[in-house]
């Protein structure tokens, strides 16, 4: 049976000190399957957000935060799509000072 609890996935974020310019710094994987995700820049330095450690997929401006619902995309055909479950998001950038943070929601 489909369960249509909505549950938070654990907060992820990054130290942009610690990043190395132009390198991907990788976060922990994503325990679900997300149907929403928000990503906030929260420090003084811009920042790409790669899901496949190839690409990049999200610009962040610094102090900005970019909100991305992928249920949406599943029109018109009315599929489920979702961020696929043990995604590694990856940060790129030049190094700065503050954080970025990954929140976001999947169905239980």
């Amino acid at each position: 049976m489909r369960s249509n609890r909505i549950t938070p996935m654990e907060l992820q974020f990054v130290d942009v000190s610690t990043i190395i310019a132009e390198a991907y710094t990788s976060l922990s994987a994503i325990e679900g399957a997300l149907c929403f995700i928000r990503i906030t820049n929260d420090s003084n330095t811009d920042v790409f957000i790669s899901f496949d450690g190839v690409d990049d997929n999200i610009y962040v401006k610094a102090g900005d935060a970019v909100p991305r619902y992928f249920q949406s995309n599943s029109a018109p055909t009315n599929n489920v799509s979702k961020l696929k479950k043990n995604t590694i998001p990856r940060v790129r950038g030049a190094a700065g000072v503050g954080y970025v943070y990954i929140s976001g929601w999947y169905n239980e």
